[in-house]
């Protein structure tokens, strides 16, 4: 991620965002600052991994040395992709029924246990909530896991998906049953950003409390 002289930098991505590619030389004229100095932004993006580089022919004299954004680079720019999924699942459920949008929810849920399962293999259960909530975080949730007691806390301080899961609860119970399939142990979700608290907390029992699937609680319902 972007760590030192942070607005140069993020100068830097906004002129490869509408350039695609430019120079070390054609990045430090507009920021006014020398080539040299621009490369060396340019170089520790690209071991950030925001920028990839490529030497490009000329029509004379050597191939010149451009960089341009990653993928990974994406991040930095507004996404708004929510309103739209929702809309889009509005539309879904207009013409087909809200049967489809669970079914929907339903397909993500179990994508996702396949991901999570195959990154928490052969890891106890501290070691796996503290890997879900790495996995989480990557994803927008602003996760961390925390003790209490015997009991561990993931606690997501952010949802990527607010907007659709205040329109459908349905949502928020796949989420719960996501977090029991991939543990494997006893769930609780005990605050709820959908009911206006500021983050969403879930408490995960040891193994030893192991419940029936259909125990699953979720404390912000009552």
């Amino acid at each position: 991620m972007i760590r030192n002289d942070r607005p140069t930098r993020l100068q830097i991505l906004a002129l490869l965002k509408k350039n695609t590619r430019m120079t070390s030389k054609q990045v430090g004229e507009i920021l006014g600052v020398t080539p040299m100095g621009a490369r060396q932004h340019l170089t520790a993006m690209e071991k950030d991994g925001l920028v990839q580089s490529e030497f490009v022919r000329q029509k004379a004299g050597r191939p010149a040395l451009y960089f341009r954004l990653t993928a990974q680079a994406n991040c930095y720019f507004p996404q708004n992709y929510e309103p739209m999924a929702l809309e889009f699942l509005k539309g879904m459920e207009k013409l087909e029924g809200r049967e489809k949008i669970v079914e929907v929810f339903q397909l993500r849920k179990e994508k996702l246990l396949h991901q999570y399962k195959s990154a928490l293999e052969q890891s106890d259960l501290k070691e796996c909530v503290r890997k879900l909530a790495e996995i989480r975080d990557a994803e927008g949730y602003m996760a961390e896991m925390e003790e209490n007691g015997s009991a561990l806390l993931l606690i997501e301080h952010n949802c990527p998906i607010h907007s659709i899961a205040k329109e459908y609860n349905e949502l928020c119970q796949h989420e719960l049953q996501l977090l029991m399939d991939v543990l494997n142990v006893k769930v609780e979700r005990i605050q709820h950003m959908v009911k206006g608290e500021s983050a969403c907390v879930y408490k995960i029992a040891p193994k030893d409390e192991t419940p029936e699937q259909d125990e699953i609680k979720d404390e912000t319902e009552t």
